[in-house]
């Protein structure tokens, strides 16, 4: 071989070498590049399912806890208004139930979005009102105000549960 032969030979050499040291680089790059955005898509990924996942278990811990004020609330103005049924009315019943009434009222005005809280309130005052009231008529009164008060109050928490389910599909 001539010299100027081996020296070509040599300069191809040198150039592929060249070539598939870049090549070897760039795709080493290209995967080390991939790596990171799939790791970081993957990451994003679980991110943002664990924010929907967080929001979700929120809002259904807030429903459970009004659904349940709310029933023992129910419960007592039931065992409350029983009480009008009876034959023989006891005022000692009256003022435990009552008691008992105004108790979980309050506790689940705690719970409650601030127009329901106050809409709990204002029943157990009207209902108490209803019983310290002079006469029939003032008792009528106080008690269809406390009627209106009631249906808004129904109103007023189907109405939050429905914007706990709107808050829910947000998540």
């Amino acid at each position: 071989m001539t010299t100027d032969a081996n020296q070509a030979s040599k300069k191809l050499e040198l150039t592929n070498a060249l070539l598939i040291s870049a090549l070897t680089g760039f795709l080493t790059l290209a995967g080390v590049m991939s790596t990171g955005v799939i790791g970081w898509v993957t990451a994003s990924q679980s991110s943002k399912i664990t924010k929907t996942q967080t929001c979700i278990t929120r809002l259904d811990a807030q429903e459970k806890d009004l659904r349940e004020k709310a029933d023992k609330f129910l419960s007592a103005l039931g065992e409350f208004t029983a009480q009008t049924g009876h034959l023989k009315v006891s005022l000692d019943v009256y003022r435990d139930r009552l008691d008992a009434l105004m108790r979980t009222g309050y506790a689940f005005s705690a719970y409650a979005p601030s127009e329901l809280s106050t809409l709990s309130q204002n029943m157990v005052i009207e209902l108490k009102n209803s019983m310290t009231a002079n006469g029939d008529e003032e008792v009528k009164k106080q008690l269809d105000t406390f009627d209106a008060t009631n249906q808004k109050w129904s109103q007023k928490f189907q109405q939050y549960l429905s914007e706990i389910a709107a808050l829910r599909k947000d998540c």
